[in-house]
């Protein structure tokens, strides 16, 4: 590197440095010149998530034009479904109340769901992702009209206020997304680790790979004035976005609070069903049972996607919400206080036939059906009953513990198990076929024990029946 790009890198690291208050440990800031430990001393450094990627020294895509010298810049480069990880516990709790999180990075693709920031540890979809351009916090709101496209370096900015519950989310220094926290899913769970690009394990298909240039994490809210003038910052050093800065004059999209509930004493839980792909309304029917004892206590249609329920608080409930032409959903949630409304957005996916609709999992050298299996279960039997089109099958496993022979006659036991439950609920038994694999067909690798659990399983899959 030649002295003149030497002296602009360290130009580079000055501003970024000077364009945040200087507090002692109020933030850390990692722009991978030091690997994967921040800037700032005694700070933790950041966790691979998955598949170790590489430091290397990148242009800035369009360096060079419109008058701004080259620029190089060391970047993390991480392949699909692989990330970063910050562990919260070992900062001292560092982003348990008000924070922020800026990142500056680019995903080498675009469409359908890509998975930015992930705050329960890859053990469910809730989280900010970018869905074809636009911003999205699943399963709660949704933006519009966000300056992302693949191979292009964005500025993004979530934040999240202690105090108010308030979540806000730009792109390049605009504001693009505001609502409120409907419960904590914009917090850490109790595993304390903030993960970045990695999706969970399950639909890990929700991801791209990509580039990091700069993680910068505060343990407060910053206001837009700030996040605005970071980005100038940045973008000074780098290369303008195809469109000026001054063409992005989309309003942020803001999810409003649903007026109170007015039947007294009860809380109000409202939203909207949509399309995942094209995100418009969907008409589907919600079905509410109590989460004790299945007991279904109400049935309501969406009226142009967007649903009102009223429910008794302090108490926990499933919601089952079908469609024609969807694969159910089933969501669970707890009501609260009286005064406390809630909201729950509900993505659903085109049905189809190329997967599972639903994997049942079983303990240890056990075919027994638990109660969430059962309540799952539950689920299916209405799914079946209304498409008399379809038939079921069952495909049985377990984990690699044990002796071969008797793990495939185990995973034979549980698909009988699971056959006569949904027989006993009314599925005609000529519609159910099925077969144990035994420890043939792991669906994760055998290294810890939450992986053998998932191994331990029967899938439900459907199969139109030829005629």
């Amino acid at each position: 590197m030649n002295s003149k790009i030497s002296v602009k890198f360290l130009q580079v690291i000055i501003l970024f440095a000077l364009s945040a208050p200087l507090f002692a440990q109020t933030q850390w800031t990692y722009d991978f010149n030091k690997g994967l430990l921040p800037i700032e001393n005694g700070g933790i450094p950041l966790k691979i998530l998955g598949k170790k990627g590489e430091f290397i020294k990148e242009v800035v895509p369009g360096s060079g034009t419109n008058g701004v010298p080259e620029m190089i810049r060391t970047v993390y480069k991480f392949e699909n479904n692989n990330g970063l990880q910050f562990e919260n516990a070992l900062a001292n709790g560092f982003l348990n109340k008000s924070f922020t999180i800026e990142i500056y990075f680019k995903f080498d693709t675009l469409g359908s769901w890509k998975r930015v920031i992930d705050f329960k540890n890859r053990k469910s979809d809730y989280g900010s992702y970018i869905y074809d351009g636009k911003l999205n916090f699943y399963d709660y709101a949704v933006g519009e009209k966000a300056p992302v496209r693949a191979g292009q370096y964005i500025h993004y900015v979530l934040s999240r206020d202690w105090d108010t519950k308030m979540i806000k989310m730009y792109v390049n220094g605009q504001s693009k997304l505001e609502f409120k926290d409907p419960g904590v899913e914009g917090m850490l769970d109790t595993d304390q680790v903030l993960n970045f690009f990695q999706d969970d394990l399950i639909a890990n298909h929700e991801s791209s790979a990509g580039s990091v240039a700069l993680i910068r994490l505060y343990d407060r809210v910053m206001n837009p004035v700030f996040i605005r003038r970071s980005y100038q910052t940045i973008s000074r050093l780098n290369v303008p976005s195809e469109e000026p800065e001054e063409k992005i004059t989309e309003e942020p999209v803001t999810i409003k609070e649903a007026p109170a509930a007015k039947k007294e004493k009860l809380v109000q839980v409202s939203g909207r069903v949509y399309d995942g792909a094209t995100l418009s309304p969907a008409h589907a029917e919600l079905s509410v049972s109590k989460s004790a004892n299945d007991s279904l206590i109400l049935k309501t249609k969406t009226e142009n996607g967007a649903y009102i329920l009223n429910l008794p608080p302090e108490q926990s409930y499933k919601i089952l919400v079908e469609a024609e032409g969807y694969q159910p959903r089933v969501m669970t949630l707890k009501t609260k206080n009286y005064s406390e409304d809630l909201k729950a957005l509900v993505r659903l996916t085109k049905e189809n036939f190329e997967s599972p609709l639903l994997d049942i999992f079983f303990n240890q050298s056990n075919e027994a059906l638990d109660n969430e299996a059962k309540t799952a279960l539950d689920s299916m039997v209405a799914y079946f009953q209304k498409r008399q089109y379809l038939k079921i099958i069952l495909k049985g496993h377990t984990d690699n513990l044990g002796n071969f022979d008797k793990n495939l006659a185990l995973s034979s036991a549980r698909v009988a198990a699971v056959k006569n439950y949904l027989t006993e609920k009314g599925i005609p038994a000529n519609r159910i076929e099925g077969a144990g694999y035994g420890s043939a067909r792991p669906s994760q690798f055998n290294l810890s024990e939450e992986q053998r659990r998932k191994n331990r399983r029967v899938e439900i899959w459907a199969e139109p029946i030829k005629r």
